[in-house]
C-alpha cells in the first residue's frame, strides 16, 4: 500500500512539473522570434533546460501540496535572441489524486 501511495505523490510531481513548464514557456519565460519557434517546434525540441531543487510534498486527505523551485536556463545557441539567459521560479501546485487534476496555485520569480 505504501508504494501506490509513492507512486501517486511522485505522478503528481510530474504531473506538476510538466504543466508547468508549459505554463512558464507560455507566459514568463522570453519568446523567441516565430521562426526560431516553428523550428524548434517541427523538431520536437524547446530552447530551454530546467532544473528542480527544494521539493516538498505534503499529502492532505483530498489533495497533495506539491512545492519546488524550478530554474530555466536558455540553451547557449539561443543566447542572441533573448537578453536573460537564467531565470528562477517559486512554484506551488495542488494535485487531486482522485480525479488527475492539478491546479498551479502560485508562481513566484526568484530574484
Amino acid at each position: 500500500m505504501a508504494n501506490k501511495e509513492k507512486l501517486i505523490i511522485t505522478k503528481g510531481v510530474d504531473t506538476s512539473r510538466f504543466w508547468v513548464k508549459q505554463k512558464l514557456e507560455g507566459e514568463y519565460l522570453p519568446s523567441l522570434p516565430e521562426n526560431v519557434f516553428e523550428l524548434l517546434f517541427l523538431q520536437g525540441r524547446t530552447a530551454w533546460n530546467y532544473k528542480y531543487s527544494d521539493t516538498i510534498e505534503k499529502e492532505g486527505k483530498k489533495s497533495n501540496k506539491i512545492a519546488f523551485k524550478i530554474t530555466a536556463s536558455l540553451k547557449k545557441e539561443f543566447h542572441v535572441f533573448v537578453d536573460g539567459h537564467r531565470f528562477s521560479f517559486n512554484v506551488t501546485c495542488m494535485y487531486f489524486p482522485e480525479t488527475h487534476k492539478l491546479k498551479i496555485t502560485k508562481i513566484a520569480s526568484i530574484e
